[in-house]
């Protein structure tokens, strides 16, 4: 027989959920929990006639906000309900349990899947009854548009700010001081970023200017009264490229791509600025931006070994290939010692591995609404987000790679190799503001301890020579670069128009053949053999799916005629 059978006089024990955002007043003798919790207490002796009964247990959380369920007190609560010691839920508000939608509704499905109601006292309704339930709805609907509704006001501010020049806080660039939220310049450091630029246009290479700052102690931005402290370190070259690029320094005010006049004073004349842009536009320093080269390195930046060491691109020529790797800083300095378990990588393998791991992410949409649940995302802006996911899944080989890497770098925060796994760290946020279009997110949301979302990727490692390759069990192996394998779908391209002209007589042989692709014999001659591949290669190789070893220098040396010897000797085999 069920509880509701058993009639009013079934007691109905009620446990009391209270929460305050700030961690403002708690040490007060009577804060905003107590006066939650004496309400609470009152409404349940009123009910008494129908069984209710106070559990004395306390269910408080103080300092946590309602945007996510990661709070202690509600786990406990929880706990309780699942293993069916309660009845009924009380609260002194409805937003005191969830400010989030999508949270609120998991809960309450969790209540009624343990036959616990949900009481809240001030909007006097309870989940029991149809009318509560539609209440409910109500006022989240309201509370979900009050939220969008603020932060569309921020982003406006934001922007309406940017344009008249306002500086909207966050880290403070060398050169300047923050006084009264407005940028004042630092006499001090603005002649070191004078010094920087001057030097710059003088020996035209950054990573020969890093050298003179550092003959010369030159260090970046101290900044002691502001927690945690930061102590001038000597200038990276990233940091010199920041520097070089940033528009602050001529007065100007960047919201996303424009720039607007600023309300501080310049430091550099902007005659100087745009001699310095101009000069990365036609010197060596664009190549190592690593957009311009023709196979560049997507992760340079974000690949760190696993002592923290970070792992630079480089790469090696040989028979005319040119062969990329990420090494452990550690190596280049000569403190061996010190590496990480993995030295020295294939880049191509790395990359293509994290990028796959990367699109199944954006592909899923379960998966992918799981990574970014802490954020702030209404049921319609999900299904865009889903939706553009996929859309930047299925374009993402068509970018071009600075593209890709200016994509990678704004939501990718960290890959560490270690020799039985990869660890790839994104930003919640920063993956949102790219596939919604919102605007950057702010200094506190990027450090926000929930804003990290973790990948893990277990991989064994192959020796062959002096590098690593990664092999990747049980699981999708990583493909060849984009650039490699347009190259083969080319090849077979052609071989398999070249046997049809044979077969069809439309060439009596190669050499006529060759005279009308004005190409050589010996050239039609390598090529041709391709159009002998197995099918199911050939229609892998057109839906770009290509074993990351396989290219076209490979299929040049020859290949067995038998088609199950291909897939074995070519990588396509299981």
């Amino acid at each position: 027989m069920s509880r509701s059978a058993l009639g009013p006089s079934t007691q109905k024990r009620c446990l009391i959920y209270t929460r305050k955002s700030s961690e403002e007043g708690l040490e007060q003798n009577f804060n905003s929990l107590h006066a939650q919790r004496e309400a609470c207490e009152a409404f349940i002796k009123s009910q008494s006639g129908e069984g209710w009964i106070l559990s004395r247990m306390h269910y408080d959380d103080g300092g946590c906000s309602g945007g996510n369920t990661d709070r202690p007190a509600l786990g406990r609560l929880l706990d309780e309900i699942k293993q069916g010691n309660a009845d009924i839920v009380v609260v002194y508000k409805v937003d005191r349990l969830s400010r989030s939608l999508a949270d609120f509704v998991r809960l309450i499905d969790l209540f009624d899947k343990h036959d616990v109601s949900f009481v809240s006292v001030t909007q006097q309704f309870n989940t029991s009854s149809s009318m509560g339930r539609l209440t409910l709805n109500v006022l989240l609907s309201f509370a979900q548009f009050e939220r969008e509704v603020t932060s569309e006001r921020i982003r406006d501010k934001i922007a309406a700010s940017k344009k008249k020049g306002l500086w909207m806080g966050g880290r403070v660039s060398l050169g300047y001081d923050a006084n009264d939220k407005r940028l004042c310049v630092n006499d001090s450091e603005a002649e070191t970023v004078q010094h920087i630029y001057h030097r710059y246009l003088a020996l035209g290479c950054v990573r020969k200017l890093k050298a003179e700052l550092d003959n010369a102690a030159y260090v970046s931005k101290t900044c002691s009264d502001v927690p945690p402290n930061r102590v001038g370190k000597r200038f990276s070259r990233g940091a010199l490229y920041t520097i070089l690029k940033n528009p602050l320094y001529v007065g100007k005010i960047r919201h996303r791509d424009q720039l607007h006049d600023g309300q501080h004073d310049p430091i550099v004349e902007h005659s100087m600025w745009e001699a310095v842009q101009r000069r990365f536009e036609r010197s060596g320093d664009k190549k190592m931006l690593r957009t311009a080269a023709k196979n560049p390195s997507l992760l340079a930046g974000l690949i760190f070994d696993d002592k923290g060491n970070p792992m630079s691109a480089t790469h090696s020529t040989k028979s005319n290939r040119r062969c990329r790797y990420y090494i452990s800083q550690a190596v280049l300095q000569f403190r061996e010692a010190d590496a990480g378990s993995v030295q020295r990588i294939a880049a191509e393998s790395l990359e293509a591995t994290i990028i796959g791991k990367l699109m199944d992410l954006l592909r899923s949409g379960n998966e992918l609404l799981a990574a970014v649940g802490p954020c702030k995302v209404s049921g319609l802006r999900k299904q865009q987000l889903v939706s553009q996911a996929k859309t930047l899944a299925g374009q993402w080989d068509r970018l071009t790679p600075h593209e890709q890497i200016t994509h990678l770098k704004q939501f990718v925060r960290r890959v560490i190799v270690g020799r039985t796994e990869l660890r790839v760290s994104l930003s919640r946020q920063a993956l949102v503001a790219l596939l919604l279009e919102d605007p950057p997110f702010t200094d506190d949301e990027a450090h926000a301890a929930n804003d990290a979302y973790g990948i893990t990727i277990p991989v064994n490692l192959k020796r062959c020579g002096i590098e690593m390759k990664l092999i990747v069990p049980n699981g999708v192996q990583p493909k060849a670069h984009p650039i490699t394998i347009g190259a083969l779908q080319e090849a077979v391209r052609k071989a398999l128009l070249w046997n049809q002209a044979l077969v069809t007589g439309q060439a009596a042989s190669l050499r006529e053949l060759a005279t009308q692709e004005q190409v050589t014999p010996s050239y039609i001659g390598t090529l041709i053999k391709l159009a002998f591949l197995a099918p199911d290669i050939i229609e892998a190789i057109v839906r770009r799916e290509v074993p990351v070893e396989l290219s076209l220098d490979r299929l040049k040396k020859g290949f067995p005629l038998d088609w199950e010897a291909q897939r074995k000797t070519l990588g396509f085999s299981g």
